[in-house]
């Protein structure tokens, strides 16, 4: 609990001192967003430029980096094997990371989802033409692409990691951009769907991780 009041915290100081670069981010991101989503059709196509049998095998790795890279199958089992490796170790550092790699991801994953289940843009593979149709249709899962939830939620832990520890945060990262290129491969996203919910995930995981580090020097705990 020290651990996530001190990040939590750092996060929130971090909010109130960077207002006017919290609005330049989300802004920039939704510009280059605008700009990406006229080209999202033709650019979901180039993406699958395999031959017939390499087509196959992208389908099938992109299904297991997809399943394996959502919140409940992946942000949660890594903040629990951060934690528990922390507990056997007696390490703080790695309790803490748990912290940040967790926190990272839920606020940007909440985040997302605010938007994501009732903006009501259809998936690629919904077979439905392509808009917002609003909330008539919040909470239907092909009408949730836009922004990508596992795009934040895994680019939430991995910026924070980053921030925190950069070894760690390279792999996980690595990581990041290979979910958002699978779910791209299994026509659910189109490439503005995973860019806005990277960004998101980018900004809530340097915010909890610079939080965390603010408040750790600024407090020592």
């Amino acid at each position: 609990m020290a651990q996530t009041r001190t990040v939590w915290r750092g996060f929130w100081h971090l909010v109130r001192q960077r207002k006017l670069l919290s609005l330049g981010l989300f802004a920039a991101a939704l510009l280059l967003g605008a700009l990406v989503f006229p080209h999202d059709q033709a650019w979901l196509r180039q993406l699958h430029f395999w031959p017939e049998n390499g087509e196959k095998i992208a389908r099938r790795i992109s299904w297991y980096l997809g399943t394996w890279g959502d919140y409940p199958t992946y942000n949660l089992p890594l903040a629990l094997a951060f934690w528990l490796y922390g507990v056997w170790r007696k390490s703080r550092k790695w309790r803490r990371l748990a912290v940040v790699a967790l926190l990272g991801g839920t606020l940007a994953g909440l985040f997302d989802d605010f938007f994501r289940l009732t903006l009501g843009r259809p998936r690629p593979d919904a077979g439905i033409p392509d808009g917002f149709y609003g909330l008539a249709y919040a909470f239907q899962g092909k009408f949730e692409s836009f922004p990508s939830g596992h795009a934040a939620a895994v680019f939430g832990a991995a910026a924070a990691l980053l921030v925190t520890d950069l070894p760690v945060g390279i792999i996980t990262t690595l990581f990041a951009l290979s979910v958002v290129w699978a779910r791209m491969e299994l026509y659910r996203h189109y490439p503005s769907d995973v860019l806005i919910g990277s960004a998101i995930g980018i900004y809530f995981g340097l915010m909890t991780g610079w939080g965390a580090k603010a408040r750790i020097r600024d407090h020592g705990s």
